[in-house]
């Protein structure tokens, strides 16, 4: 069932929006160890403030791809045609026609579509690059982003390997804006790691999500790419951990290799890095990276987001990666899961099920038989239960909201 966006209440829905344009301006500000750069449409604005090493921080604005797929979201959601008044490569406007039409296709109670246009079409050769392949990569601290910085700085990642600019620590994503003192301490955890590989750290605070994000499930990729995009001109591309591996991919969803494809221009690629590679694999494959498990960070609902709680989905999750390949689990996340535990974790979407259901599949292959594994199996069974429970309602609900409003309009006549 279609949703109405005229009743989505995180849209913000203007009666003539369908007959005027969504109007991009990008400008920036630069001083000494940091950049701001400001997005403007209507009475809104996004921004983005990074701090670093002046030689670690983006070069001189030239492009304006980061304001287009900043807003894209917006103006499907809107049904609004978007206009960049400034220089946007063809290579990206054009890989966003299929961005467009891929995200209407996936969820039309979401998206419309809409044609994307800018002041100035700049040609493939406009921006020109250092010889040497360079890259900037989301990191959190996490699994997945450890993984993929600790895999290009060995060389792990064979032809595919990237020199590392800088490792990009977010504000405004999974730490809020205002949680001061928890950014602080990933900051400092997430420096030490990156120090410990010889690549500098960028700080990066946004209020993307919270101004230009409606659906983080579907949307939280494009925010990353975006963040990362900032470097265009100084980097071939920005590298962003994978979801799921390619064996286990879960559509539609904000994370994935064929719509970070979409999101890249001719100079600067979003690559989906480490998608031939399950979490499990990842867990074991940074097991001689000492100082990245000693800070691994992969909590994001404890009372201090910042350190791990041990206790949340996410961090039981993550010590089950570890207990599936027979490795003993790095003091970030110390402490054994009960089976009590195991049994009481709930999946909160199909994405953290397929997840869970790797970890049993990987521990089988090694030959791991405790308790645990059985205990794993059962909540696997309940979650599966109780996600199709929970659809079952969510398309009543909306089938009932949708009869509501139609014996409304009757009503009114």
């Amino acid at each position: 069932m279609m949703m109405d966006l005229k009743d989505n209440p995180f849209v913000t829905y203007d009666k003539n929006s369908a007959e005027d344009k969504l109007i991009v301006q990008l400008h920036e500000q630069r001083m000494d160890g940091r950049v701001t750069r400001i997005a403007t449409f209507g009475d809104q604005q996004v921004w983005w403030e990074l701090a670093g090493a002046n030689e670690s921080l983006p070069p001189l604005l030239v492009a304006h791809d980061m304001a287009a797929t900043a807003l894209v979201f917006v103006a499907m959601h809107r049904g609004q045609d978007m206009h960049i008044d400034g220089p946007v490569t063809f290579s990206l406007l054009r890989n966003l026609e299929d961005l467009i039409a891929c995200w209407v296709a996936w969820r039309p109670d979401l998206y419309r579509p809409i044609h994307v246009s800018a002041a100035r079409e700049l040609p493939d050769d406009a921006i020109r690059l250092p010889q040497t392949r360079q890259a900037v990569a989301a990191f959190s601290g996490g699994l997945d982003a450890s993984f993929t910085a600790w895999r290009h700085v060995t060389g792990r990642a064979g032809r595919r390997s990237y020199h590392l600019l800088a490792g990009v620590l977010i504000q405004g994503f999974d730490i809020a804006l205002n949680a001061d003192a928890a950014f602080a301490i990933t900051t400092a955890s997430a420096a030490d790691s990156l120090q410990s590989i010889n690549v500098p750290m960028v700080t990066l605070k946004t209020n993307w999500r919270d101004v230009a994000c409606v659906n983080w499930e579907m949307e939280f990729g494009n925010g990353v790419a975006t963040c990362l995009r900032n470097w265009q001109g100084s980097a071939h591309a920005g590298l962003v951990g994978s979801d799921e591996d390619y064996t286990r991919l879960v559509l539609p969803w904000g994370g994935n290799p064929i719509t970070y494809a979409m999101l890249s221009s001719h100079d600067f690629q979003i690559v989906y890095d480490g998608g031939e590679f399950a979490r499990t694999e990842k867990a074991e494959r940074i097991l001689d990276w000492e100082t990245g498990l000693r800070n691994l960070r992969v909590c994001w609902e404890g009372p201090l987001t910042g350190r791990n709680c041990g206790r949340c989905e996410k961090c039981l999750r993550t010590k089950l990666n570890f207990m599936a390949v027979g490795a003993a689990l790095p003091e970030s996340l110390a402490g054994r899961p009960t089976d009590a535990q195991i049994r009481a974790l709930r999946a909160g979407n199909h994405a953290q099920l397929v997840l869970l259901d790797e970890i049993v599949q990987i521990a089988e292959k090694r030959k791991i038989s405790d308790p645990w594994v059985r205990a794993l199996k059962l909540t696997i069974r309940k979650n599966r239960f109780l996600i199709k429970l929970s659809n079952k309602f969510s398309i009543f609900g909306a089938t009932r909201r949708a009869l509501g409003k139609i014996k409304r309009q009757l009503v009114s006549r």
